[in-house]
């Protein structure tokens, strides 16, 4: 059967076949390729000639700058007259079933875990932990709330968490660290609309106390 096939093959390749001449259709261009490094490097060398390359830069470092004074404001944060006290619980709530390099089963689907509630924990011998400090979120682009801050006092260290406004100025105004909550990570899980905020522990939950400064003097 190999020998067959292979006699209709050559057979084939053999044929006296007849070619004609037609011609030529249109422009005929010589087969290139450029090499996609050699493209990009002659691009940089043009843009170095020209100065755009210098431009770009500068375009670039400018907008990391202003990203980094002015970040990005949380989206949906607003200002009240009617301040309300709610609490949020941070309990955890496994949704899949969790296990080892080994295949072997370490938390079952549906285990929670609060972690200012040590009874939650796998290892329950552990005292309960506590949340020494006191977040408090601003907009300091607001000029009640930026007076309510300067005036503000707790008897916890205080944590400021900016929504909106330039962390490097309050950082000055304020004289200490500041942070900023980036795409409103912190807020969303505390269910945050409105700010100030003043958020603490309270028993196994956060407490969060909105504060209403539209009568605060300027």
């Amino acid at each position: 059967m190999r020998s067959l096939i292979l006699f209709f093959l050559i057979s084939f390749l053999t044929l006296n076949i007849q070619a004609k001449n037609f011609g030529v259709v249109g422009a005929i261009f010589p087969i290139g390729e450029l090499d996609m490094l050699v493209w990009i490097d002659n691009r940089l060398k043009g843009f170095e000639k020209s100065g755009e390359m210098e431009r770009m830069k500068q375009e670039v470092t400018n907008t990391v700058k202003a990203s980094v004074e002015r970040p990005t404001p949380v989206f949906g944060i607003s200002t009240t007259t009617t301040p309300q006290t709610f609490y949020v619980d941070p309990t955890l709530k496994l949704g899949n079933d969790i296990y080892d390099s080994q295949g072997k089963l370490l938390f079952n689907k549906g285990t929670t875990i609060n972690p200012f509630d040590s009874s939650t924990w796998l290892n329950k011998d552990y005292p309960n932990f506590y949340f020494s400090k006191v977040l408090v979120f601003i907009d300091s682009d607001n000029e009640q709330q930026l007076v309510w801050a300067k005036n503000f006092k707790h008897e916890k260290t205080i944590k400021w968490i900016l929504v909106n406004g330039s962390p490097n100025e309050l950082s000055e105004i304020l004289n200490t660290r500041i942070y900023f909550d980036q795409q409103g990570t912190l807020t969303s899980k505390l269910k945050i609309k409105n700010v100030p905020s003043v958020v603490s522990q309270v028993g196994t939950k956060w407490q969060i106390k909105e504060v209403d400064v539209s009568h605060q003097p300027l």
